[in-house]
């Protein structure tokens, strides 16, 4: 693959991104979303002297943190618990902006030039796939890094160190890039086969269910996050997929095929 080929679509890919406040938008506002949900739990705590009998389920989850007085291991127990919810950032906002790239591009005929350059396939979807991962990637470490400084500043610095522990640096810095390029490829896969953003971005969606699963059995096994095990599992599971997504997608994404129903 030629670098300078890529580089031209993550640039061309980039500038259209950047006119597009509505991809920016999806961008950004599912991150804050996230991050606002258990930081306003952890301020009301904060602002109430409540007893941890009041905090129902939570309250049975106090022992994971000996070390911690009872109104802070609860928020620790939350703010730990919802960091899950974070992988489903580089699972959906990278969808959203992959489909839009290469269905709008159908919609506006302006996919047709790109195919007939000499440019290679693997070439168009390698830049087009940084181009919709990058973003995402950024969005989610950003938010992390706030999700962390703002929780500390509202309750205790310890929350802070609970967020930025070794477990979760690693799954930031593997597993989230992993998942974005894993959602950016089926989105890629299915949008070459339908002509309608919202039924690619409804089909490739089934990437998070996975997610949300996983996150709702770890709440309810009483486990508050990943152990450095299950996120190198993680990867390795995610990495097998982009695998199988690239072969799958270089079958699908036809160069002939695709110029052909544009005519």
């Amino acid at each position: 693959m030629r670098p300078g080929f890529i580089w031209a679509v993550v640039v061309k890919e980039a500038r259209d991104l950047l006119s597009n406040r509505l991809l920016l938008g999806a961008v950004v506002f599912p991150a804050m979303i996230f991050a606002a949900i258990p930081i306003g739990i952890v301020a009301f705590i904060q602002a109430n002297d409540l007893d941890p009998k009041q905090l129902g389920q939570i309250g049975s989850y106090l022992e994971l943190f000996p070390d911690l007085p009872p109104k802070l291991a609860a928020q620790g127990f939350i703010v730990l618990n919802f960091l899950a919810y974070f992988l489903l950032i580089p699972a959906m906002v990278p969808m959203a902006i992959a489909t839009q790239s290469v269905i709008g591009e159908k919609t506006a005929r302006s996919l047709e030039p790109q195919l007939a350059t000499p440019m290679e396939v693997s070439e168009l979807l390698v830049g087009k796939a940084l181009a919709a991962a990058t973003p995402a990637v950024l969005a989610t470490w950003a938010v992390f890094v706030l999700y962390g400084l703002v929780n500390g500043a509202i309750a205790d610095p310890r929350l802070t160190k609970l967020i930025f522990n070794d477990v979760w640096i690693v799954a930031m810095l593997t597993l989230v890039p992993l998942i974005c390029l894993l959602s950016v490829m089926l989105g890629i896969i299915v949008s070459a086969r339908v002509n309608d953003a919202r039924t690619a971005q409804q089909m490739g969606s089934f990437i998070v269910i996975p997610i949300i699963a996983v996150a709702i059995a770890g709440f309810f096994s009483g486990q508050a996050s990943f152990t450095m095990q299950q996120v190198l599992i993680g990867d390795i599971v995610v990495a097998m997929l982009i695998f199988v997504a690239v072969v799958v997608g270089s079958w699908v994404f036809d160069r002939e095929q695709i110029l052909t129903r544009l005519a």
